[in-house]
């Protein structure tokens, strides 16, 4: 069957489209057609938290908890973090089955550098 696909057939690079025959359109469309403005990288925002490094009496670690910055400052400094993440872990404690860690110490992670991807 001649224009089915057949490898003899010349036509069945275009397909038919109701009937008519469709054909790449002509060169001076694509000169015509609207363009598109380049999406742009925004910059992270502030996200109004501040990250903690957790050291644990049994000498485990936890990286980067985040901690609302919201409830730190004023006289108290950063007990208050201290408290939200004793709360977090007593949560997590109860849900896995596993003792409470009691935290030895507490400090805020270093900022991080901005990568050149950031940029």
């Amino acid at each position: 069957m001649q224009g089915q696909g057949d490898a003899g057939c010349t036509r069945t690079r275009h397909a038919p489209i109701r009937g008519r025959w469709h054909f790449p359109p002509p060169a001076f469309q694509s000169e015509h057609r609207p363009v598109m403005a380049k999406r742009t990288k925004s910059k992270p925002q502030e996200r109004g938290s501040v990250l903690f490094d957790v050291l644990y009496d049994d000498e485990s670690r936890a990286s980067n908890r985040r901690v609302p910055m919201e409830i730190l400052g004023g006289l108290d400094g950063d007990e208050p973090a201290r408290q939200l993440i004793e709360e977090q872990d007593r949560a997590i404690a109860e849900k896995s089955g596993r003792p409470l860690r009691s935290i030895r110490s507490l400090t805020r992670s270093p900022a991080r550098a901005p990568s050149a991807s950031d940029e």
